[in-house]
């Protein structure tokens, strides 16, 4: 923003007004966006076993044809909206402490004006529809519960489908019984009657595999708290249900070695991808648990001597490449190292004391054009300090874990 003294002709005084109407237009824009963002659920899949599948309602993965009504999510931290609703929130006895309602709610009673495709949809599939992946285990029949709350006589039904489509069978579940608290409905409304026959809402799963159920809104107002798909008719849900039946996502196991490799096109592990060298004369020990190469100092004849192994490049390792040697540093001393191409250094360094043994350190060589049959060989050795007894000397020197190749 610029700042001026004087006085302000009529256009400089009307662009400043404009400006600052554009402002107020934008940060309201932005609030907007701050409580929509609010109420939008995170992606979420489910799991069907042992015959059933128990899924909170808030946890859709997707939403659309929501231009004219649309599911928002209620829990305590929820911000308070503006839209047009009959009633409070009822997070506190929903299951998780969240549920989700289709807003704005223009009729919850006869008094107030049926707006086809608007407050109300008989046709399911039309308005307002939530997608909820699912893998199934078994195919069959399987009878749909809703948890809802009703408050009026024109918020207590919904539409349920599949894979895209609606089903005569899963259409028009109603809520009559249990207003103004959260009760279980498995009913179908029909012409002869409105408020249904218990397991008369079903949804056919065709075959093994994941499947998609849908909800889509048939009366405004409606608020959904959880619902369970099951091939049991005699199963009658009790209180909040059982436990949602997410998707198992077990821990993944976590990253050990090599921490400070970001990216790379090839990893040649010390003791794996590296053989002989006919440069070595010092012999290298593989050390398993820490999965590097090490020098044997407890003989003396293998201290402040080099120790050389080698690997050979393929073809598709071929190219200008940067490498970086991953070194493990001790407490007690120091250890050398030099990288070879074809017998000609390319990059020599020293490992520094650590507070711990065997912490990584890395060390970079950037610009080397590798071709198909180069040989690489790293060279290493434990710099003993002579002060050092051999109690207080480690009895490995000259670690190293692996050579890696990037693309520079």
């Amino acid at each position: 923003m610029i700042f001026r003294y004087g006085a302000m002709n009529a256009d400089e005084t009307c662009q400043i007004a404009h400006t600052m109407r554009c402002c107020l237009a934008f940060l309201s824009f932005v609030a907007l966006l701050t409580i929509s963002s609010a109420l939008v659920a995170q992606t979420i899949n489910h799991h069907q076993s042992e015959g059933i599948v128990v899924v909170e309602a808030e946890h859709f993965a997707s939403q659309h044809k929501d231009n004219k009504r649309r599911w928002m999510i209620f829990s305590k931290d929820s911000p308070e909206h503006t839209y047009a609703d009959s009633d409070l929130p009822h997070y506190h006895d929903a299951s998780g402490g969240q549920y989700i309602e289709i807003l704005p709610d223009t009729r919850s009673n006869h008094f107030e004006e049926l707006v086809r495709g608007e407050n109300f949809s008989n046709m399911p599939g039309k308005v307002a529809i939530l997608s909820y992946p699912v893998y199934f285990e078994a195919p069959g029949t399987y009878f749909v519960w809703a948890r809802a709350y009703s408050s009026g006589s024109e918020d207590n039904g919904v539409h349920f489908g599949i894979n895209g489509t609606w089903p005569q069978s899963g259409q028009r579940l109603q809520l009559c019984e249990g207003k103004h608290k959260w009760t279980w409905s498995s009913a179908q409304r029909i012409k002869t009657n409105h408020c249904g026959t218990p397991n008369t809402v079903t949804l056919t799963v065709p075959s093994p595999g994941v499947h998609n159920v849908m909800v889509s809104m048939r009366e405004d107002g409606f608020e959904l708290d959880k619902f369970i798909l099951t091939t049991d008719k005699q199963f009658v849900p009790q209180d909040a249900g059982e436990s949602s039946s997410l998707s198992y996502q077990p821990d993944f196991p976590k990253k050990s070695i090599l921490l400070g490799i970001k990216e790379y096109s090839r990893i040649f592990y010390a003791s794996s991808d590296f053989g002989a060298s006919p440069l070595g004369k010092i012999p290298l020990s593989p050390l398993e648990k820490q999965e590097a190469l090490a020098i044997d100092t407890s003989v003396k004849a293998n201290q402040k001597r080099f120790a050389y192994a080698q690997t050979q490049i393929d073809r598709r390792d071929a190219g200008k490449r940067s490498l970086t040697l991953v070194a493990l540093a001790l407490k007690q001393h120091t250890s050398k190292y030099k990288v070879l191409l074809n017998d000609k250094e390319i990059g020599n360094f020293t490992s520094a004391k650590t507070d711990t043994d065997f912490q990584e350190q890395y060390f970079e060589i950037n610009n080397i054009q590798l071709n198909k049959g180069d040989v690489l060989t790293v060279a290493s050795m434990a710099d003993i300090d002579a002060n050092l007894n051999a109690t207080e000397s480690s009895p490995v020197g000259g670690l190293w874990r692996a050579l890696v190749l990037s693309r520079d």
